[in-house]
């Protein structure tokens, strides 16, 4: 069972994190009215806890040469052994999350492809080595991040 975080102020403090996970302490205390130190022990807390789990920089994919996005449904065939299928999608440059999912498929497979020709080949690739049934690919538009 999942620990609710104890507190609005632990809540604030999740909050100012998401926002900038390099926030300095001091930062943060000035946000929610606490002392650095306060603000320190609480996510100690909070990752001992296991409800900061860690800390990550967001990539421009775009500025890597990785501007098209893609998701693939992935229905995979009734023989193929999911975790072969996930060390493969996993191996993929392109890949950037696999999700095992309820309804019509069994993974949706985001992806951050140089170009159409390299998502055609990172499907082709899923494809003839993964032991998929059926695809179903749609390329991203635009995304909105939501940071919560």
């Amino acid at each position: 069972m999942v620990s609710a975080v104890s507190g609005e102020i632990d809540n604030h403090i999740i909050r100012e994190l998401v926002r900038n996970g390099r926030a300095p302490f001091a930062q943060i205390a000035q946000e929610v009215g606490l002392s650095a130190h306060a603000v320190a022990e609480r996510v100690r807390r909070l990752e001992a806890r296991g409800v900061i789990r860690g800390y990550t920089a967001l990539i421009d994919q775009g500025e890597l040469g990785r501007s098209l996005g893609a998701y693939i449904d992935v229905r995979l065939a009734p023989t193929t052994d999911p975790d072969t299928f996930e060390r493969l999608a996993r191996s993929l440059p392109a890949t950037r999350s696999i999700a095992f999912v309820t309804g019509r498929f069994d993974y949706i497979v985001q992806l951050a492809c140089e170009d159409a020709a390299d998502l055609d080949q990172t499907v082709r690739e899923l494809r003839s080595r993964g032991g998929v049934a059926a695809t179903e690919t749609r390329i991203v538009m635009r995304t909105i991040e939501v940071p919560r």
